[in-house]
């Protein structure tokens, strides 16, 4: 696809071209530049483009400007970009280093890379130029919420990831149950399912199945796939099919031994995966309190203990679970940052805690009871 449509380019009115940077000089010498190859409607935004509050609507955009600065983590940068810009959009970035390894491995991620002092007049050559294509769509990022038990309200904390990213990035995400869940989706949105995906809201969409057999054409629109799929039921031994799937996971698990020792074999599968092939996996832990005092049951220090990784987020019980959708639940203040800290750090805007080395030798003598070590 062309990066700018010459039906659109000229037109008074047409959609506007953004541009993203702290730097009001880079602001302005890069609107400059588009005026001066008759892109009147640009909009200049005020913010480093790793900062939390920034979300756009892509109705009236065609493009952007990023502006990276010093930034060369190819990773961090793909998952911010992905995190705020709308899949179909066109993306140029700018920035300080001069590499052409960062701009090949950019480019791999549907990112054009332009050195900001020597190569501005080329990204407009490359945006005015009628021969000129990039990929219009970035790779989708797959988030599997998996439950380490049955009922512990893995499907509420997948949908309200989901809800989170939309509301606060304004991205098309689609939200997907796996067959060996619950299955209540059409529940849980009041909402006829037969099969296909149903458009729910603007920017999100509901799927009752595996979203790994859907066509790579119908999921590319989405920035972000959420997989609700537990592990309690089923073989260890499969554990590795998600790993083709994605590299980005979230282990909801109860305050009970149960859930935490099928956390434990599948943080086992990741630590061996990465070892074997150096692949890069994210794995957040959530607790997730759903009966009454719950909390109670064991201290989160100690958690961290037997699994030997950080809890990224613990949500407090919901007391009233009457409402006509699960996104109508009457939440509170802490259930809301709850799932917005996990939602942020679940798609790299917000960093995450170190793990807490406290305590550890209480529960020494019961991890290796627990878990043969």
């Amino acid at each position: 696809m062309l990066l700018l449509d010459k039906n659109q380019s000229n037109q008074n009115g047409a959609r506007k071209i953004v541009v993203l940077s702290d730097s009001e000089e880079m602001q302005n010498n890069v609107s400059q530049l588009l005026r001066t190859r008759g892109f009147e409607n640009v909009e200049q935004r005020k913010r480093h483009f790793l900062s939390a509050d920034i979300a756009f609507s892509p109705e009236d955009i065609i493009g952007m400007i990023i502006d990276i600065k010093d930034e060369t983590d190819v990773s961090l940068i793909a998952e911010h970009i992905t995190a705020i810009v709308p899949q179909n959009l066109w993306i140029c970035a700018v920035g300080n280093s001069d590499s052409i390894t960062l701009a090949q491995n950019l480019a791999d991620t549907g990112i054009l890379y332009f050195h900001a002092d020597t190569q501005l007049h080329l990204m407009m050559e490359k945006i005015t130029s009628s021969k000129i294509s990039i990929p219009h769509t970035r790779h989708t990022v797959n988030v599997c919420v998996l439950g380490c038990k049955g009922g512990i309200g893995s499907s509420l904390i997948a949908t309200h990831i989901a809800n989170q990213i939309i509301s606060k990035k304004k991205v098309p995400v689609l939200l997907a149950q796996g067959p060996n869940g619950s299955q209540d989706l059409d529940l849980a949105f009041d909402k006829k399912l037969q099969g296909d995906i149903a458009k729910y809201d603007e920017y999100l969409d509901i799927f009752n199945g595996v979203p790994q057999g859907l066509n790579d054409k119908v999921t590319e629109k989405y920035n972000f796939v959420i997989y609700d799929q537990p592990i309690f039921n089923i073989d260890k031994d499969l554990y590795p099919e998600f790993f083709k799937y994605s590299n980005s996971f979230v282990l909801v698990v109860e305050r009970r031994i149960g859930a935490l020792r099928v956390a434990k074999q599948f943080l086992e599968q990741c630590d061996r995966l990465r070892s074997l092939t150096n692949q890069a996996v994210r794995v957040f832990v959530c607790i997730s309190d759903h009966k009454p005092k719950s909390e109670k049951l064991m201290a989160k220090s100690d958690i961290e203990t037997l699994l030997g990784a950080t809890v990224d987020a613990v949500i407090p019980f919901i007391k009233n679970t009457e409402a006509k959708t699960i996104l109508a639940l009457n939440l509170s203040k802490a259930h809301k940052k709850s799932f917005y800290t996990l939602a942020m750090k679940i798609i790299g805007v917000l960093s995450r805690n170190n793990l807490n080395n406290e305590n550890k030798s209480l529960f020494k003598g019961l991890y290796r009871l627990l878990f043969n070590r």
